[in-house]
């Protein structure tokens, strides 16, 4: 099996269609273009904040498993580590803050 292979349990799903009626996702030739747009027209970009955040976690999560060495569990929701190695997972959420900036002003 290659790096690039796809599996799946069933390995007819990988040959099947998808129905005419299934939902596709978008396609894009420009993230940055269709994001100045998006400016100009004030439409919603193909790509918006949640989904660039959950991207990006995703990266920074497996991230922080490589440098911990451990398996770990994350709580999408409080958007942090749960279980067994989140105290030591969790220290790699955020650092120290440079003074004088800090959250103070956050209620």
């Amino acid at each position: 099996m290659s790096r690039h292979e796809i599996i799946a349990s069933d390995p007819e799903l990988l040959a099947a269609p998808l129905p005419d009626d299934a939902e596709r996702l978008y396609h894009s030739d420009s993230h940055m273009g269709n994001f100045v747009e998006c400016m100009r027209t004030r439409e919603l970009p193909i790509c918006d904040v949640e989904v660039g955040h959950r991207s990006a976690n995703m990266c920074h999560l497996g991230a922080i498993s490589m440098r911990t060495g451990l398996k770990l569990t994350w709580d999408y929701e409080q958007e942090r580590f749960v279980g067994d190695g989140a105290a030591e997972a969790n220290k790699f959420l955020s650092r120290e803050m440079r003074k004088p900036y800090d959250y103070s002003f956050v209620s």
